[in-house]
């Protein structure tokens, strides 16, 4: 039976990262396979979602700083990109909406989660593709 949304909300948020051979949990958790867009400063790379989700992305700064501690250039790029990376899924026909939602602060990345549902007639995912090649129109290296 596959878990509901809510076990999977709870799951989530109640993931702890413990150092992984003195490495940071949240770097080395980053798998290149999972890169869907990436630059400088930024990435965003796709999770296994539930199955109400077309996606479940996340981006998260290279850098290792907090909410709060974003300097004003992160705070601006943050703002831009996730404000286009919304306007892009809510523009494919297999996403409702987006939901975004930030928590576990305390991981050591600034980190942001976009929730997709799938659009009404849709069981079909996100094109991660489509999401990293607009996107990368702005800059970036698109990786899907």
């Amino acid at each position: 039976m596959p878990e509901s949304a809510e076990d999977v909300w709870a799951r989530i948020v109640g993931a702890s990262r413990r150092a992984v051979d003195g490495e940071c949990p949240e770097c080395a958790s980053v798998t290149p396979e999972r890169i869907v867009w990436e630059d400088d400063s930024w990435i965003l790379s796709y999770s296994d979602g539930p199955a109400e989700l077309s996606t479940a992305l996340l981006l998260q700064t290279r850098e290792h700083t907090r909410v709060g501690q974003l300097d004003d250039d992160l705070a601006t790029q943050f703002g831009r990109i996730s404000n286009r990376l919304v306007r892009i899924i809510e523009n494919l026909p297999e996403a409702e909406y987006v939901d975004v939602s930030r928590y576990g602060a305390h991981r050591g990345h600034f980190h942001v989660w976009f929730f997709a549902p799938y659009a009404q007639d849709s069981k079909d995912p996100v094109d991660l593709h489509t999401v990293a090649t607009k996107l990368a129109n702005w800059g970036g290296n698109a990786r899907a």
